[in-house]
């Protein structure tokens, strides 16, 4: 029994001694870093990094990308676009797409922008940009964009626009004798015209570039102003070519009917009397038993203070048949009639 006991006081003695020994020391690190070597060698992954036109191969025991390309020293920036869908097995691929500036011109307004590589269509998407009908773009859609690139859109509508101008009135000047020579008067008023005129307009960035004319409407006909200019010339535009003696009077006439009472009236332009004669200045109304209807004659006072001119008998009234008066002078316009008033006259029959 002591024996035994000395014996096992011997083998534990050895064992302490083996386990305090350099040699165990050794084998315990060399099986430690074999387990290390096997779980590296089965934990390393390989990751293919293409950041841009480079590619770098890396080992790592890392599983996020960001910290795989921090371990790289690869660093990237806000828009870049970093891609990665992981390891399949034992190996994967990060893809880099590095954003790049472009300036970006849209309503009117320059922005920069940094994007990645990508087509105008999809750029104008992520941006939320949208394309009128007419809108024009300096770069096409289907092309893709490149740094520094300078991308213009302009924003075009046509549309159709209406503007009412106004047309002036002519002013047509009538000298005779019912005014004072050196006097006017207004016998009929002006009104100016109004026209609608129709554009069709192209409009870019708000501001009109180009613009014709499509449609010129006459909405309402300006209207001729009359003024009257006081000379001595006769009311009557009429010429029968009669010569004239010292005294202004005709020569050459059949007779004269003197001291006869004439007044004035005045109608519309498309007036027609008795005779169906169209009447204007120079027509007059007579009694037609005594001076027949196309008699030519001249109207003026003695004096030759008022000179209604060469005349042709045309019409009749209620005023020459009852005897009230002798001749009624018509007017172009209704003043006219007035500024007549009553007047003696000469009247020579001609023809």
């Amino acid at each position: 029994m002591t024996d035994i006991k000395k014996g096992l006081r011997g083998t534990l003695r050895d064992v302490r001694r083996y386990l305090t020994s350099r040699a165990f020391c050794i084998t315990m690190l060399s099986l430690s870093l074999a387990a290390v070597i096997i779980y590296i060698t089965a934990e390393t992954k390989t990751v293919y990094i293409r950041d841009g036109g480079e590619v770098t191969l890396h080992y790592t025991l890392k599983k996020e990308p960001e910290k795989i390309l921090d371990e790289t020293g690869i660093t990237t920036m806000a828009y870049d676009v970093v891609d990665f869908s992981g390891f399949q097995g034992k190996m994967g691929v990060i893809e880099i797409e590095r954003a790049f500036p472009i300036q970006v011109t849209v309503d009117g307004v320059t922005h920069e922008r940094m994007t990645t590589e990508m087509t105008v269509s999809d750029f104008l998407k992520k941006e939320g940009i949208t394309l009128g009908e007419h809108d024009q773009i300096n770069i096409s859609p289907a092309l893709f964009l490149a740094p520094n690139d300078h991308l213009s859109i302009q924003r075009v509508v046509y549309k159709t626009t209406t503007i009412t101008e106004e047309i002036p009135f002519e002013t047509e000047y009538k000298s005779n004798c019912l005014i004072a020579p050196g006097r006017t008067r207004v016998v009929e008023q002006g009104q100016a015209g109004k026209r609608a005129l129709t554009y069709a307009d192209r409009v870019v960035d708000g501001k009109l570039v180009e613009r014709q004319l499509v449609e010129d409407v006459v909405v309402r006909q300006p209207v001729k102003q009359v003024v009257l200019q006081g000379s001595n010339k006769p009311v009557s535009s009429l010429d029968f070519g009669y010569p004239m003696d010292a005294n202004g009077k005709p020569i050459g006439y059949k007779k004269v009917l003197t001291n006869q009472i004439a007044t004035g009236y005045s109608g519309s332009k498309t007036a027609y009397g008795a005779s169906m004669m169209n009447l204007s200045a120079g027509y007059v109304a007579v009694r037609a038993n005594d001076i027949p209807y196309g008699t030519k004659m001249y109207i003026a006072s003695a004096d030759n203070s008022f000179v209604y001119g060469y005349a042709i008998a045309a019409d009749t009234g209620i005023g020459l048949m009852q005897g009230v008066i002798d001749v009624d002078l018509f007017y172009d316009s209704y003043i006219e009639s007035c500024l007549n008033g009553r007047k003696i006259v000469n009247i020579y029959i001609l023809e």
